[in-house]
């Protein structure tokens, strides 16, 4: 065995012994260099098949925003909307004309889960923003554990390091793994695909791609967050297409099922938060198709070990509507009441846009009511 004291070939000896433990560390290095340089002057263009960071990116901006408008002696009443993407379109044109004492900020984000409303809801408490009104979309595919297509984007995409160390206990293991490769490793992240490559080097693909971009920012910032779609836009009018879509939506996010204790924490602590601030807020359940409806309320989901065989309506809504009361809150449940008649559809779990004028006065009269 070499002592630091023996001679000069010893000491050599130790200092390759040395060299050679660095090289992981420069390996490691060299490919967060060379991720890096994927996102240097927009060459990360070529490949995104995405663009719902604008909408990450957009809300932490919009924060200010409100903020700042809050604070205006003349103010209207402002209503919050924490959702996802079948929150997006609401048209503040609409607002403007059929309510004009009242003015919509939409934090709804493609993925938004209940975790991602903590987090900007902190973010509320800690600015003293109290709007009027906080609505927060819950869906029982966004709280189900066992879902067989993994939903980490709102994780990865929306949450701050600091709010994913403070809650780690609410997240898996595999969970803080993938967070912490795809914050660190972006290509890892978006993962390129040659076709899109390919695809975005045809003439004018890379621009149509860039202008989509910028059209997309500036609605979210004339919208204040929303992303209206034309109320002519086409719905699913076939019922076997809209069936085809039901069974896909079934199988990938809701059989099997299993409440997630996570999700149910953090919507907790998001209602907790809310009625502290004493700010009047709902949980909304969002209309799905007709297909979609009685699958949920009728057909029974896969055991798993230690868990009895039920419908998701009964594993979620109880759940939900005693969280709802224990904190002053009401469950507004848009699809089993009868109230909110519009059945039109994209797909089993997107309401078209022809149905966002009743959805608003749905969500007024709601308030009304309080």
């Amino acid at each position: 065995m070499c002592l630091p004291t023996l001679p000069e070939p010893c000491i050599g000896q130790v200092m390759k012994d040395r060299r050679i433990l660095l090289f992981p560390i420069l390996v490691l290095l060299s490919a967060f260099l060379l991720d890096k340089a994927f996102f240097v002057g927009h060459l990360e263009d070529y490949f995104l098949g995405t663009a719902s960071f604008k909408n990450y990116d957009h809300k932490i901006a919009m924060l200010d925003e409100l903020e700042d408008y809050l604070k205006k002696p003349d103010r209207k009443k402002v209503m919050i909307m924490f959702g996802n993407s079948r929150t997006m379109p609401f048209s503040n044109e609409y607002v403007e004309a059929h309510y004009p004492g009242w003015i919509l900020f939409n934090f709804s984000v493609p993925g938004g889960t209940s975790d991602y409303y903590l987090e900007m809801l902190e973010q509320f408490q800690k600015r003293s923003i109290r709007p009027d009104h906080v609505f927060l979309a819950v869906t029982p595919q966004g709280m189900n554990q066992s879902a067989r297509v993994s939903m980490d984007e709102v994780m990865v995409t929306g949450l701050s390091p600091g709010f994913v160390f403070r809650h780690a206990g609410h997240y898996s293991v595999d969970d803080i793994t993938n967070y912490i490769a795809k914050k660190t490793f972006l290509v890892y992240q978006y993962r390129p695909k040659l076709w899109v490559i390919r695809d975005r080097m045809k003439p004018g693909h890379l621009e149509q791609f860039r202008n989509f971009l910028v059209v997309l920012e500036d609605a979210l910032e004339k919208e204040r967050g929303s992303v209206p779609v034309k109320p002519d836009e086409k719905a699913v009018e076939s019922e076997e297409q809209m069936e085809v879509y039901a069974r896909s939506i079934w199988k990938d996010f809701f059989n099997p099922f299993v409440l997630s204790g996570d999700q149910v924490y953090f919507t907790d602590r998001a209602l907790n938060l809310l009625n502290t601030m004493q700010i009047p807020a709902d949980l909304l359940w969002v209309r799905v198709s007709e297909n979609l409806r009685k699958r949920i309320d009728t057909l029974e989901v896969a055991p798993l070990e230690r868990h009895q065989k039920t419908t998701v309506r009964k594993a979620w809504q109880p759940v939900m509507e005693a969280m709802a009361e224990k904190h002053n809150a009401r469950f507004l449940d848009m699809n089993y009441e009868g109230e909110f008649q519009c059945d039109k559809f994209t797909d089993a779990s997107h309401m078209s846009a022809i149905c966002f004028g009743e959805f608003t006065d749905y969500l007024m009269k709601s308030i009304e009511r309080r």
